[in-house]
């Protein structure tokens, strides 16, 4: 009905809806605004032009490993970490990701795709492949790998506690062979020379084995395959010493890069004319079926 000067909509939901249809047209009237200025998103990507180095870690998964003297670790969640923080600041090398225990397993080829590295990494679990001590399978499995790369550097970062005993290939052997084919080798023994507890899963009885251990492994052995390959040994028997041994591999381990950046353009006004083309037409459908033409 009509009251004084203007129109009243004789229910709330109508009066609701006038202000929703106002409220939509203004805003596609924005919208095309905003649209006919030409908006874009512009995307900066860096582009390598020249190759980096190419890593291989070597990571010890045997029992020994689940020492706790890396508090609130245990030596293999520490070496685990340490990993994630030396990919955190590289960018453009290439790492792959070899483990041992009684035996050697590739678990991730030579990548730059880091996430997925560190996801095949968070998949491991001590003792998958025995708890005896294959250091020489395992730098054999990773010369393996790199022995076809172009890379100019090569580099394998061992992480072990133990003492090579078992396995057909022995240290020495391998460290002939990573000099053979250019590429150091740098060992890091893990643990202190005090007592270490440790935990032990045991699944025939689904129960845990609590203990002590003393490592006791090859310094003299890792220290000879490691120069004799042109690289260092480092002894990490804390986490604070763990994180500085990796920062001194992490500054050895630097190539001049060039690197491009590249800035693209792409033009999203489409997108906004589209929607402030439907807002519009809504309301004039709103007008046409709902008011039947009343203003």
């Amino acid at each position: 009905m009509w009251a004084g000067d203007e129109f009243e909509p004789a229910h709330t939901w109508l009066r609701l809806g006038v202000i929703l249809n106002e409220l939509l047209f203004w805003m596609g009237s924005a919208i095309l605004i905003f649209a006919l200025a030409g908006p874009r998103i512009n995307r900066r990507e860096k582009i390598h032009l020249s190759r980096g180095i190419d890593i291989m870690f070597v990571l010890d998964q045997s029992l020994s490993m689940g020492a706790g003297d890396f508090p609130p670790d245990n030596r293999f969640d520490a070496a685990r970490n340490m990993i994630r923080s030396f990919l955190e600041g590289r960018s453009g090398d290439s790492v792959g990701l070899v483990t041992f225990g009684s035996q050697a397993l590739l678990r991730c080829p030579l990548t730059s795709d880091y996430a997925w590295l560190l996801a095949r990494l968070d998949e491991i679990e001590l003792r998958e492949l025995g708890d005896d001590t294959a250091i020489g399978m395992g730098l054999a499995m990773a010369i393996l790998h790199l022995s076809d790369s172009s890379a100019t550097e090569k580099v394998i970062l061992l992480l072990t506690d133990g003492d090579d005993n078992t396995g057909e290939i022995r240290p020495e052997m391998a460290a002939r062979l990573a000099e053979r084919h250019g590429i150091r080798i740098y060992s890091i023994g893990m643990g202190s020379k005090e007592e270490a507890p440790i935990e032990i899963d045991d699944p025939s009885t689904s129960s845990v084995l609590r203990g002590h251990i003393i490592t006791d492994f090859n310094e003299t052995q890792l220290r000879l395959i490691s120069e004799r390959s042109g690289g260092k040994y480092w002894r990490a028997s804390s986490p604070g010493t763990l994180m500085l041994v990796f920062k001194q591999v992490d500054a050895l381990e630097k190539v001049e890069r060039r690197i491009e950046s590249k800035i693209s353009s792409q033009p999203i006004h489409r997108t906004f004319i589209v929607f402030a083309g439907l807002f519009i037409f809504a309301t004039y459908l709103f007008r046409r079926l709902v008011l039947r033409g009343i203003p």
